[in-house]
C-alpha cells in the first residue's frame, strides 16, 4: 500500500511539475519550431540514444560488481530514478534507492546494487573530469577563466574524491564502513524504540552489508576490463551528448568549433551537478549563454541553443520516466 502511494505522490509531482513549468514547455516547443526541423530531430533521437548508452553504463558497472542486468531491465529503473531524482529532493538519493530495491526485489544483493550505482558515478565524473579539464584549459588559454568556474571545479573535484574514496574504502579498509554503518545501524535501532517499531534490520545487519559492499568493491578491482569497459561506455555517452549539442547549433544555422563546444558543455554539465537548484534548474541554460557568449557565439544564437539542448535534456527522460515509472517491480501493488 504505501509504495502504491509513493507511486502516486510522484505521479502527482511529475503533473504539478509540467503544470507549473507549463510557459517554459510552451517557449521551448516554439524555439525548437524555428530550428530546422531535420537537425531538431536529430538531437531527440540523439538523445535518447545518449540515455540507452547510459543505461548500457548502468549494466557494465553492475556487471563489474557481480550482478546481470539486461538492457530490457535497467532502462525503465533509470528512467524512472531520472524522474524521482527531479521530483524528490533527496540530492539523487532516491534514484539509487530505486536501483538497490530493484535488485533486492530481484534476490540480488542491495550492497553490490549500491555499489554499482556509486560506481556509475565515479565512471560518470571520471571521464567527464577529461572534458572539463579540456574546457578550463582552453578558458585559461583565452584568459576567460572566473573563479565561479574553478570553485565549480574544486567542489566536483571534492564531491569524486568522496565517491571513489568511499568504494577504496570498501576495498583496503572495510572496517571502516563496518563502523560507519553499524553506527547507521545504531541511530536506527535507537529510533524505533523511541516511537516503538518493530525492529526492522537484524542486529546483524550492519555487518553483512559490510561484507557485501567490500565484496562488491573487490570484484572491481579483480575485473579491469569490466571497468575500463564501464569508463568507455561513459565516455561514449557523454560523446553522443555532446554530438546533440552541436546538432542544435546546426539547427540554429551556427557552426562552433570543438573546443568551443566541449568548453560550453563542459561549464554546462558542470553547474548542473554542483548547482544548488534541482537538477541546476534555472543556472545550466543561464551558465552556457555566458560561456558560449564569452566564447564567440552570438548571444541569440548561444541562447536558443543553449535553452533546447537544456529542455531536451531535461524533459525526454522526465517524459519516458512518467509512463514506465508504474512498470517497476518496486511499486509493485502486491509489495509492502
Amino acid at each position: 500500500m504505501i509504495r502504491r502511494v509513493i507511486l502516486w505522490l510522484t505521479i502527482a509531482g511529475f503533473m504539478w511539475l509540467a503544470i507549473r513549468r507549463y510557459h517554459e514547455i510552451a517557449k521551448l516547443a516554439e524555439i525548437l519550431r524555428t530550428g530546422q526541423w531535420q537537425w531538431v530531430i536529430a538531437a531527440v533521437l540523439l538523445q535518447i540514444l545518449y540515455y540507452i548508452i547510459y543505461a548500457l553504463t548502468y549494466q557494465a558497472a553492475f556487471y563489474t560488481v557481480g550482478l546481470s542486468w539486461s538492457l530490457r531491465r535497467t532502462l525503465p529503473v533509470l528512467f524512472g530514478s531520472l524522474l524521482v531524482n527531479v521530483i524528490t529532493p533527496s540530492a539523487g538519493m532516491a534514484g539509487t534507492a530505486l536501483f538497490v530495491d530493484d535488485a533486492q526485489k530481484h534476490g540480488e544483493s542491495p550492497a553490490r546494487a549500491a555499489a554499482g550505482t556509486l560506481l556509475v558515478l565515479v565512471s560518470e565524473l571520471g571521464t567527464f573530469g577529461i572534458i572539463l579539464i579540456t574546457g578550463i584549459a582552453y578558458l585559461l588559454h583565452r584568459g576567460d577563466l572566473h573563479a565561479y568556474q574553478i570553485i565549480g571545479a574544486l567542489v566536483l573535484t571534492a564531491l569524486f574524491t568522496t565517491i571513489a574514496g568511499l568504494l577504496f574504502l570498501s576495498l583496503k579498509r572495510p572496517s571502516v564502513i563496518g563502523r560507519l554503518l553499524a553506527w547507521i545501524e545504531h541511530g536506527v535501532l535507537k529510533l524505533q524504540s523511541w516511537v516503538h517499531h518493530p525492529q526492522l534490520p537484524q542486529r546483524d545487519w550492519a555487518q553483512k552489508l559490510a561484507s557485501e559492499f567490500s565484496a562488491a568493491a573487490a570484484a572491481i578491482g579483480e575485473h579491469p576490463r569490466r571497468l575500463l569497459t564501464t569508463l568507455s561506455i561513459a565516455l561514449a555517452a557523454h560523446v553522443l551528448d555532446l554530438a546533440s549539442l552541436y546538432v542544435l547549433f546546426l539547427a540554429f544555422r551556427h557552426a562552433v568549433t570543438l573546443e568551443v563546444l566541449i568548453t560550453g558543455y563542459a561549464m554546462g554539465i558542470l553547474f548542473w551537478i554542483v548547482s544548488i537548484t534541482p537538477q541546476g534548474i534555472g543556472v545550466v541554460e543561464g551558465v552556457m549563454v555566458l560561456v558560449f557568449s564569452s566564447l564567440g557565439v552570438p548571444p541569440a544564437k548561444a541562447t536558443l541553443t543553449s535553452v533546447s539542448w537544456r529542455g531536451l535534456t531535461f524533459w525526454i527522460p522526465l517524459v519516458i520516466g512518467f509512463f514506465t515509472l508504474r512498470k517497476l517491480k518496486s511499486f509493485d501493488p502486491g509489495e509492502s
